[in-house]
């Protein structure tokens, strides 16, 4: 069986601030990303956001892994526990710890947070999301962390760093290897990270044997950010996503039953094999690029994959 955090992830930061709450728009989203989870904030410190109690069960009852992740900063490791615990017991498939530049020089913050979270969850899936270049932080906690983590989540924010990606990836990957944990990287789909370089951040990482990625974030990503996400195919089929059965995806408000089409483009969309604009409109006139064709016949090509593995056939 596959971790939960093995596949492709979005990070939720603010629910109201992503496609404006929409749960349906957020799962229609993640359809068309091909992802396999989102990692949605539960708590701040010791204050327990809402947000992750009311999206949890929909986004899991639509096929996908849910993480909970909590930003904390070590002032009272136990009481964080206590926020973390409330995502945890309303159903996070996993749990992310955001520790930052207040746990630096404060090992002992690290021990008493994962010793309250184990003491309830031995078993768990937790991961921690620190800096992404030990060295530039010597004095933070890795080793605590690691010790009872299952999965490290570097922040690699190459362009942030001012370096070249490969370089930022190699240095990350090379100085965490002390830490013997895998690595599911964060990587940058904000600001002025460019889809070309989304695209070679899957293909590097995949080659460096990670098992997942994720991306901050689904409220900050652009248009191009978001298509790059979508055509990452190297984590796609990690953990496939189920055929709609009884509920089907909204259609487009610009098609009409009474078009000649509706059925065809009905059937394709239910089976994720081609999507709308991220506006919701199909735009039905207008000409796809080279670009938009690759990513549809590719998505097809997963969907016969999917049903021949479910088949026990193969292509010829």
């Amino acid at each position: 069986m596959n971790e939960p955090y093995s596949g492709k992830h979005l990070w939720i930061w603010q629910l109201a601030s992503t496609l404006s709450g929409n749960v349906q728009e957020i799962i229609k989203l993640g359809h068309s990303l091909g992802l396999t989870g989102w990692i949605v904030k539960s708590h701040d410190g010791t204050t327990v956001w809402p947000q992750f109690a009311q999206v949890v069960k929909l986004l899991q009852d639509a096929g996908f892994v849910v993480g909970s992740w909590g930003f904390v900063y070590g002032t009272n490791p136990a009481g964080e526990a206590q926020a973390a615990q409330i995502s945890i017991d309303a159903g996070a498939d996993w749990y992310v710890i955001d520790a930052e530049t207040s746990f630096e020089g404060n090992p002992q913050a690290a021990v008493q947070l994962g010793n309250a979270l184990r003491a309830k969850n031995p078993n768990l899936p937790i991961a921690y999301a620190p800096f992404a270049v030990p060295s530039a932080h010597p004095t933070f906690p890795y080793k605590e962390f690691s010790a009872f983590c299952n999965v490290c989540l570097p922040q690699i924010y190459w362009i942030d760093f001012g370096m070249a990606l490969q370089t930022a990836i190699d240095t990350s990957y090379s100085e965490l290897a002390t830490y013997s944990l895998p690595i599911v990287p964060v990587a940058q789909a904000y600001g002025t990270a460019t889809a070309a370089q989304l695209l070679e951040f899957g293909t590097l990482t995949k080659a460096k044997g990670s098992v997942g990625i994720t991306y901050w974030d689904a409220q900050s990503a652009n248009t191009q950010q978001l298509q790059a996400i979508g055509q990452t195919h190297e984590f796609s089929l990690v953990r496939s996503q189920p055929t709609p059965t009884s509920t089907t995806s909204a259609m487009p408000s610009d098609i009409s039953p009474d078009a000649w089409y509706y059925a065809a483009v009905r059937d394709l969309l239910d089976r994720h094999i081609i999507t709308a604009y991220h506006d919701g409109l199909f735009k039905p006139d207008q000409y796809i690029t080279r670009a938009q064709a690759a990513d549809w016949i590719n998505r097809m090509r997963m969907y016969l994959e999917a049903e021949m593995a479910a088949k026990k056939l193969t292509l010829p």
